[in-house]
C-alpha cells in the first residue's frame, strides 16, 4: 500500500514531465460522472474484475496484498484504480486518480482540486472520517454512509499539499464505518 501511495504522488508530481515525453491520455469526451456508492462512469461497485476488463481492457498492472486481502487492478491510461478483496474478487473501491480531467461527483469535486473544496462542498456527516497519515503523505476522507472518498497530497509547505489525487466510490455495506489505518501504521 505504501508503495501504491507513493506511487500515486510521484505521478501526480511527474505529470507535467510525462505529458511532454508520452502523449497525454485522451480526456473523456465530456463530463463522466461519480455516482456516490454505485460507480464511476461505465465502471460499478458491482462489477467483477472480468466484467470491467471487458470494459477498460487489460490493466495496465496488478498487484495483490494478502496480508491486506487487496487485489489492485491499475488502468493508468484511462486513471482508474479498482481494490477488490482478494479472497472472493469482490469490490472494495473503484477510484480514479492523477491528473486526468473530465471526472466529477454530483457537486462539481474533480481530481487536482483542494480537498478543502470537497470538504466544503459535502460537509462533515454522512459518516465523515478523517485521516491523515503524514509519514505516507496522504490525507484520507470518506464518507462511509455515501459510500465516496477523497485521497490528497499530506505535504506541507509544498504546492501539492491538500491537492485531490484520488477519487473513490464503494459499497457503504462493504466497508466498515471507521478510521483508515495509515499504511505505515
Amino acid at each position: 500500500m505504501r508503495t501504491l501511495t507513493v506511487g500515486l504522488i510521484a505521478l501526480l508530481l511527474a505529470a507535467p514531465a510525462l505529458s511532454q515525453e508520452r502523449a497525454a491520455p485522451t480526456p473523456p469526451p465530456e463530463d463522466v460522472p461519480i455516482v456516490s456508492g454505485q460507480r464511476i462512469g461505465p465502471i460499478t461497485v458491482s462489477m467483477t474484475p472480468q466484467q470491467m476488463v471487458r470494459i477498460l481492457g487489460q490493466p495496465e498492472r496488478i498487484d495483490r496484498y494478502p496480508e491486506r486481502n487487496i487485489l489492485s487492478y491499475d488502468w493508468k491510461p484511462s486513471g482508474y484504480l479498482v481494490s477488490f478483496r482478494l479472497d472472493n474478487q469482490r469490490v472494495r473501491v473503484v477510484a480514479v486518480y492523477g491528473a486526468i480531467q473530465g471526472f466529477k461527483t454530483d457537486r462539481n469535486i474533480r481530481l487536482l482540486m483542494p480537498i478543502s473544496r470537497a470538504e466544503a462542498a459535502y460537509g462533515k456527516g454522512h459518516g465523515y472520517v478523517r485521516t491523515d497519515c503524514p509519514q505516507d503523505r496522504i490525507t484520507l476522507i470518506r464518507y462511509h454512509r455515501l459510500g465516496l472518498q477523497f485521497a490528497a497530497a499530506h505535504d506541507p509547505g509544498k504546492p501539492i499539499h491538500g491537492i485531490i489525487f484520488n477519487i473513490g466510490v464503494f459499497d457503504p455495506a462493504a466497508l466498515p464505518e471507521q478510521r483508515v489505518r495509515c499504511a505505515t501504521d
